[in-house]
């Protein structure tokens, strides 16, 4: 046991644990099974009943009744009789039952916080509105190339309180991070040796008051570093500036053409500008197609190079990637079609860089309910899909009006979206599950939607 953990465990023994939302997506049943195997006694609450947690559920099945379960409600005694609870991302700081435990003397933690605590080695991390995920997937990759003492974890639904038994001083750990993961940071202790903000695109926006009050939350990646660490940020940003990164952190900027910056492409080869000029990898290296990949590649090799990777591991990482699950996801090929699950793609810039990636004829399944968001860069791309099938929800009605055809087909059911896509499909065509909305109302979550596009196209 490292000497941080020791301490940590130690610090909190004889507390109450409370885990406030076991959810589906790995935080919670992560944080529940850290205290679980240090000794403590857990109550987990939730307002999901049994049945829609019964994934989560199953991963502390064996701990029996050292588990007190509330759900399909939260009470309030649970609250007051608590003295640390670790919160669910997606709930807010001012959510009742927060503050009644605040003011009843409680510890709000979160699982991201307390494994900065116990950690033996330096921790890196990325965040932005979209891209993320598959920018972190890259970095890993080339993380295992140096080392096989490697980890993943964060936002990409894979809590790090799952393998931090693993780690030693010399292991590789990037971590994904959300806005909200990232508040749950503030004015918390932690450090990032390496950090990377990707963009800010308007995401959330049924959530936030303003775009400032967004990039103030993502800006907390960059607290508590030192001149020893690093930051990447976009050299051309809407909403993030250079000015505005406060971090003692030495600043570098990436774009994709502009060679002002100091990570770009030119001649079609990847450069970063470090005290001289290094050559990362070549275009002909990639393995995943369209502008914005280009770009997530670009910032994930650099990212690594200036985290201690050599660069013949970058190249075998990069050469050897072809992306993340549910983000432009090559499901199957089957008779000639090929289908793609793009999931994530939850706001509409993500579905206008996902549809202009492809060549080939697009078959587009998008549609949802909306985040407060502005739908009028569909506009651009409503023209290119042979055929447009859309899932019914607020954000679709929004979506519509900058669909000017009249051959839409809508639905409530993603299965039978995909029945009728599948018979007006023709040998080369493309299926593209690529919402542009959330998944409320019809799925639990994206992920849900996607593994519902997955399991009826592996049926076929």
């Amino acid at each position: 046991m490292n000497k941080g953990l020791k301490d940590y465990i130690n610090n909190q023994k004889g507390k109450k644990v409370l885990i406030h939302g076991l959810g589906l997506n790995g935080g919670g049943s992560g944080s529940a099974l850290f205290f679980l195997k240090n000794g403590f006694n857990v109550t987990i609450t939730d307002l999901k009943k049994n049945n829609d947690l019964l994934k989560s559920i199953e991963m502390l099945k064996s701990f029996g009744n050292k588990i007190k379960f509330v759900l399909g409600e939260h009470r309030e005694i649970d609250f007051k009789e608590s003295n640390l609870i670790v919160k669910s991302p997606a709930i807010r700081p001012d959510n009742k039952f927060i503050k009644l435990a605040e003011n009843n003397g409680a510890y709000i933690t979160s699982d991201i916080e307390i494994f900065s605590n116990i950690c033996p080695c330096p921790i890196y991390a990325l965040t932005g509105s979209k891209g993320k995920s598959t920018t972190v997937t890259a970095i890993y990759e080339i993380f295992k190339k140096q080392s096989s003492n490697a980890y993943l974890g964060g936002n990409i639904t894979i809590s790090p309180l799952t393998f931090y038994e693993k780690l030693n001083e010399k292991s590789l750990v990037i971590l994904e991070l959300s806005s909200w993961q990232l508040r749950d940071l503030k004015n918390k202790k932690f450090r990032f040796k390496g950090a990377a903000i990707i963009n800010l695109l308007k995401d959330h926006q049924n959530y936030y008051s303003s775009m400032k009050d967004y990039l103030s939350e993502k800006l907390i990646i960059t607290d508590n570093q030192t001149d020893d660490d690093f930051i990447i940020i976009p050299f051309k940003d809407d909403y993030i500036k250079k000015v505005l990164i406060k971090s003692k952190a030495k600043i570098f900027t990436f774009d994709i053409s502009n060679k002002s910056s100091d990570i770009f492409y030119k001649d079609k080869s990847a450069y970063l500008k470090n005290n001289n000029i290094i050559k990362l990898f070549d275009e002909n290296d990639l393995n995943v197609i369209g502008e914005h990949m280009k770009i997530n590649m670009l910032l994930a090799a650099s990212f690594c190079y200036l985290a201690g990777i050599n660069i013949k591991n970058i190249k075998k990482g990069i050469k050897q990637f072809k992306g993340a699950p549910y983000r432009m996801e090559l499901v199957r090929t089957w008779k000639g079609i090929k289908f793609i699950n793009d999931t994530t793609a939850t706001i509409p810039e993500a579905v206008f860089y996902s549809i202009k990636s492809y060549k080939t004829p697009i078959i587009w399944i998008g549609g949802g309910n909306d985040k407060n968001l502005d739908f009028s860069i569909i506009k651009k791309i409503a023209d290119i899909p042979k055929k447009i099938y859309l899932l019914k929800g607020e954000g679709t009605e929004k979506m519509k009006k900058y669909i000017t055809r009249d051959d839409i087909t809508e639905s409530i059911s993603l299965e039978e979206i995909l029945t009728d896509a599948v018979k007006s499909a023709e040998k080369g065509d493309i299926i593209l599950l690529s919402p542009g909305c959330t998944s409320f109302g019809l799925f639990q979550n994206e992920f849900h939607r996607g593994e519902v596009f997955n399991k009826f196209v592996k049926s076929l």
